[in-house]
């Protein structure tokens, strides 16, 4: 794979992408014109049950029920008038800004990373009621198979209310990227790498809270400060996790902490490595209040991929351990220009 530069960006956009962008400038226009008649309807609608409560003296309740029922609309209609526009977008640039970086990944709008994949990592204790994603990207990067996509991950509660009747409500386990990829060790048992935010918060008593929650395997110590610092790991077994977490991988984790400036948490699990970086918002999705025929829009996609698929270089997946003569071997190095 060839690496792409912010220079091959500008020309792919100025031949290539903004043709197309300015067609979807126009869906876009039409798309916000009735969004903003919809907007308005519900905001008239709104005033109305407003004005009928206070007129009635209802108390506010009429208000808050409408409210809720505005809101509601509002927010699935506002799905149903831009999904078209969104996936044509996803189509017409995101999928070509993948295959301009590299023509051998696959890219599925509407896939993510599977429920049962998302949990094996055992970055996250909860298994996931309920996962949605998208964006799923997939295929070879040198040596190292790779596939990543946006992820929501949410667990179930069930409370009864006053009247007896069971109301379900649930909460994130993670939002944000979720990597995978084939790792150049093999080992029998896993290893998972934290942010530490016990020890940050509690000091020597946080490290204790640490060693007591046996249900994430045998703490892990490491001789280095800096990663002990902002990261806490547990593992089946101390000696094959202090083998995987090699004093290069341990400086290149705290490197990749540094450059995405996010919350990121890490596991190793027998020849997989497994990377979640929290954000907070949505990725890869075309604005509809804004337009979109500029570049730094599609600089920032590209970041964003970019990140995704630099995380092979940052942890050196592409070094096979075990390779002929006994000698590591490095294949398919790639770079990653647009995050210093």
């Amino acid at each position: 794979m060839v690496p792409r530069t912010e220079s091959d960006l500008a020309h792919f956009f100025a031949t290539d992408l903004l043709r197309e962008l300015k067609v979807l400038e126009k869906i876009r226009l039409s798309v916000l014109a009735r969004v903003k008649t919809m907007l308005a309807i519900a905001a008239g609608v709104l005033a109305m049950c407003m004005a009928v409560d206070f007129l009635l003296d209802l108390g506010g309740r009429l208000g808050v029920i409408s409210a809720f029922i505005c809101l509601a609309a509002g927010s699935c209609g506002y799905k149903v008038i831009t999904r078209e526009y969104v996936g044509q977008f996803k189509v017409r640039v995101i999928r070509r800004i993948i295959k301009f970086i590299d023509p051998g990944l696959t890219y599925l709008a509407n896939g993510h990373v599977s429920r049962e994949r998302f949990h094996s990592s055992r970055i996250f204790q909860r298994y996931p009621d309920r996962l949605q994603g998208d964006d799923l990207v997939s295929g070879r990067i040198g040596q190292t198979d790779i596939e990543f996509s946006e992820v929501h991950a949410q667990y179930r509660t069930e409370a009864t209310d006053s009247n007896g009747r069971k109301k379900k409500r649930y909460h994130t386990i993670f939002k944000g990227l979720f990597f995978t990829a084939g790792f150049n060790k093999r080992f029998c048992g896993k290893t998972v790498v934290l942010p530490d935010t016990a020890e940050r918060l509690f000091g020597g008593i946080g490290s204790l809270f640490q060693s007591l929650n046996k249900s994430r395997g045998e703490l892990v110590k490491l001789e280095n400060p800096e990663f002990e610092r902002y990261f806490v790991v547990y593992g089946d077994d101390q000696i094959e996790s202090r083998y995987v977490l090699s004093t290069s991988l341990v400086q290149r984790i705290l490197d990749f902490r540094k450059k995405t400036g996010r919350e990121v948490r890490f596991s190793f699990d027998g020849s997989e490595a497994f990377v979640a970086v929290r954000y907070r918002r949505s990725l890869f999705e075309p604005r509809v209040f804004g337009k979109i025929t500029g570049f730094k829009g599609i600089r920032e996609y590209f970041a964003d991929l970019q990140l995704a698929l630099g995380i092979v270089e940052d942890l050196d997946l592409n070094t096979r351990i075990w390779a002929a003569h006994g000698a590591p071997q490095k294949v398919g190095r790639m770079t990653n220009p647009l995050v210093p």
